[in-house]
């Protein structure tokens, strides 16, 4: 029986920020790890919190320590309002700092790598923000003295590093998350972690708390609403009503718990000489000279990837300083290369935005993701280079990613909601998977089925040319407005065929419109959304994309086809 052991790091990216301080603050690196081991983050009592950029504008705060929390800052709120309630306090001032996603999981790749001595297979859990690393133990346990000596020892391990951790040990991915999470801080307290035996992961998850399936909030609000508190309540629903009324993600993350449904460790292993180092005997002020002595561990760490076929996706790179400055950035790709000139370009991209506020003293290179290269057979003649070269593509997409940051470009995932404005968000291109994952979940996807169209009075009972057939095709409007304009209408009668709309201030006539299709949400979403769409054509050849509301009969503009 497979057994998985996750080790859950709770708010790491503060954790993380604490291990850079106390290093920063230290005199020499030996001396930095010797404090490291002696003060633990939970007890560093620091009042300090993490502020990102919100999709507003503003700026809000995302994680904070324990400290900050008996202050009243929450994650969430604005950072304004958590400065005022630190100026109120007469304890310490709060510590603001930047949240850096890139350099927070690129440093949780790193202490993955750091437990390959434990499992082959350590992988880091899903999501943009991630707080636990997945190891594969099944059959390591006689290697520990059983199961019970491997979770102490990893448990120790942490300890020493100066980590705070939660451990648990199931059958199941989700299971051995789940029990990380809600119940293994009392264990760890105890013996280091929590150990379940075989086939028991299902009985010891049945009490724990919905939110414990890895669900989002909105999923997990909506179940407490219709009463559903623990996972056990689960079994006696029937699935088809489960499906029905929560989608199918809720029914995959059950699945998954109780080990009926696959779920993969993606290893994050990386192997310790593809690292790279520069000591400088006097320190670097000069530009050119740091970008030289780049280019040169560049070219040592892409010629031992050359060897074995395979590209940098991830990379990282650190310059010390002669005193504290300890300048920290990542480099990601959307398709692995191991060409030194191309690593470099994007490299220098980084290094333009820079500001060094003391000479270097140390430079460092870490590749901390690789994947296999893909041959490809290359043109005889230049005619056709570069048409409709994926490589070409992702040329662009990596130096936009380096030089405006890769939450800057973004790809479109379509979503299975009725609602048109919700059934698309917005992602990364380069993010912890690689582009091959990325083209096989786009291959992936199923067509939709197009609905039932009915041809409006004015179109029936007519045959259809080839442009009534040929604007059957798209369904859906090649530009669809974010939010939808309201509309004003004339029509016959009431509720009937639609004559003019005015759009911008200017008048439309329509000459046909084909109609109508309706749109409708499940009452468990809330606020039910009812619309019936009508793709109309106006006398000047325009094609647009109307919608009246239900409820109260109102117009709204919705995209158009152009």
């Amino acid at each position: 029986m497979r057994r998985v052991l996750c080790v859950w790091l709770p708010r790491w990216p503060l954790q993380h920020w604490h291990a850079a301080q106390r290093e920063a603050s230290s005199a020499s690196g030996k001396h930095s790890l010797a404090a490291q081991q002696q003060v633990p983050a939970k007890q560093a009592g620091i009042a300090a919190a993490l502020y990102t950029q919100s999709a507003r504008g503003g700026q809000q705060i995302v994680y904070c320590s324990s400290a900050a929390e008996a202050r009243g800052i929450r994650p969430g709120m604005p950072v304004a309002e958590a400065t005022a309630l630190s100026a109120d306090a007469r304890a310490v001032s709060l510590r603001l700092e930047r949240y850096d996603a890139g350099a927070a999981r690129t440093a949780l790749v790193t202490l993955a790598s750091w437990c390959d001595r434990f499992s082959p297979v350590v992988g880091l859990e899903e999501g943009e923000h991630p707080e636990s690393l997945l190891l594969d133990v099944t059959g390591l346990g006689p290697l520990f003295q059983g199961e019970r000596g491997l979770i102490e020892r990893v448990a120790r391990e942490f300890c020493r590093q100066g980590w705070q951790a939660c451990l648990a040990l199931a059958d199941t991915i989700g299971a051995a998350w789940a029990l990380a999470h809600y119940a293994a801080e009392d264990a760890a307290a105890e013996r280091g972690g929590l150990l379940v035996p075989a086939s028991e992961s299902l009985a010891s998850a049945a009490q724990l708390p919905i939110a414990a399936l890895r669900l989002g909030q909105e999923e997990t609000q909506l179940l407490h609403d219709l009463g559903l508190q623990q996972i056990g309540q689960l079994q006696t629903l029937p699935r088809s009503a489960v499906a029905a009324r929560f989608g199918p993600e809720l029914l995959r993350r059950w699945d998954q718990l109780n080990g009926t449904a696959e779920e993969m460790i993606r290893s994050e292993g990386c192997a310790s000489s593809l690292t790279a180092s520069w000591s400088c005997e006097q320190p670097i002020a000069r530009g050119d000279v740091i970008e030289a002595i780049i280019q040169r561990l560049l070219e040592q760490l892409t010629r031992t990837l050359a060897d074995e076929q395979r590209g940098v996706l991830r990379l990282e790179c650190r310059l010390q300083g002669i005193g504290r400055m300890n300048v920290t950035f990542s480099l990601g790709l959307f398709r692995p290369s191991a060409a030194p000139g191309y690593l470099f370009d994007l490299v220098r991209l980084k290094l333009d935005r820079l500001r060094l506020t003391e000479p270097v003293a140390e430079i460092h290179l870490a590749v901390t993701m690789t994947e296999l290269l893909e041959c490809r057979q290359g043109e005889l003649f230049a005619t056709f280079a570069g048409r409709d070269d994926p490589r070409e593509l992702a040329r662009l997409v990596d130096r936009f990613s380096s030089r405006l940051g890769r939450e800057c470009v973004l790809r479109a995932v379509p979503s299975n909601d009725a609602q048109p404005e919700q059934a698309c968000s917005y992602r990364p291109l380069v993010t912890e998977k690689t582009g091959r994952e990325l083209a096989r979940g786009a291959g992936g996807h199923k067509k939709g089925t197009r609905s039932a169209d009915r041809l409006s009075p004015q179109r029936r009972g007519g045959s259809a040319d080839r442009d009534d057939r040929r604007f059957k095709w798209s369904q859906r409007p090649l530009r669809l407005a974010a939010q939808p304009v309201p509309l004003a209408v004339t029509a016959v009668v009431p509720d009937g065929p639609l004559l003019w709309f005015t759009l911008a201030g200017r008048q439309h006539r329509i000459a046909q419109s084909w109609g109508p299709e309706r749109i409708e949400t499940g009452w468990w979403r809330g606020r039910t959304v009812r619309r019936d769409y009508y793709r109309v054509e106006t006398v000047d050849g325009q094609r647009h994309w109307l919608f009246r509301r239900l409820t109260d009969g109102a117009w709204y503009w919705h995209g158009d086809f152009e």
